[in-house]
């Protein structure tokens, strides 16, 4: 079964189409042997792999071949970029079951530092990431194309004033079910509340759980502020189903309006 699999990923896969040595090298190299046989990383397109001296922890009480797909489309924008990863030693990459890493993906992990990424969360297509300790990406969080996620500060910067110089590492928390949308750069010391929306083109770089920022906001801008509370994205697909067959048969509708009996339960 897992042979057919790969045979189908390579051949009869749409584009970009499975690297099988990179699937090899990357499974043997960061997973234990006897997770590594069953190759649950499937590997796709092109990737620079320039140092993979960590290792990668799979927090998943089964493993089964091609559970995951590095590289593979996950939004339907296709891009020629190369993807690399770099996992320096004792660099470690959390990943859970649903985890999706798109194409054009940059993903740097310094010595020491751990990415998270739990389960459903969502790398899409050439976003690059650099974590210098600590990221972590929540259950069902998105972050979309263009985006970039870095907990560190390449230059550390004199205060004249106040005669001091801040850290160039923060850790970086992204919440559950959260929606980065396009283009958003998020900074060392962010922290998102659950079930935020993010504007595109937003700069993320205060702890909003803190500023008191509840669930269920938009925030957006450089940098981002608090534009709207009680929204959030929908998920399930029965009402992503319900609401774009409203839309298909009523296509001049501006809005979906819920019954005031109407739930939608996410």
């Amino acid at each position: 079964m897992r042979l057919l699999t790969i045979v189908k990923s390579i051949i009869w896969g749409p584009a970009p189409k499975m690297n099988l040595i990179k699937t090899f090298v990357f499974n043997y190299k960061l997973l234990p042997l006897k997770q590594a046989v069953k190759l649950p990383i499937f590997m796709y397109g092109k990737w620079n792999t320039r140092s993979l001296k960590g290792k990668i922890i799979i927090d998943s009480d089964t493993i089964e071949s091609g559970m995951f797909k590095f590289g593979y489309d996950t939004a339907g924008y296709f891009t020629a970029a190369i993807s690399t990863l770099s996992i320096h030693e004792n660099a470690t990459i959390h990943i859970a079951k649903g985890v999706r890493i798109g194409q054009g993906v940059q993903i740097c992990v310094f010595p020491n530092a751990s990415l998270i990424l739990k389960e459903r969360a969502a790398v899409n297509d050439n976003v690059k990431v650099i974590c210098s300790s600590r990221i972590e990406i929540g259950v069902n969080t998105g972050i979309a194309w263009e985006s970039q996620i870095m907990d560190y500060n390449s230059h550390y910067v004199l205060d004249m004033s106040t005669r001091r110089i801040a850290s160039i590492s923060k850790p970086v928390i992204l919440g559950d079910y959260c929606w980065i949308s396009n283009r958003t750069t998020v900074m060392p010391g962010t922290v998102v509340p659950n079930k935020i929306i993010v504007a595109s083109s937003s700069l993320l770089n205060k702890d909003y759980v803190k500023m008191g920022i509840n669930e269920k906001s938009l925030i957006g801008g450089s940098p981002a502020k608090l534009i709207k509370e009680g929204v959030y994205r929908l998920y399930k697909k029965e009402n992503y189903k319900r609401i774009q067959r409203y839309f298909n048969e009523n296509p001049e509708a501006p809005f979906y309006t819920l019954l005031s009996d109407e739930k939608l339960e996410e």
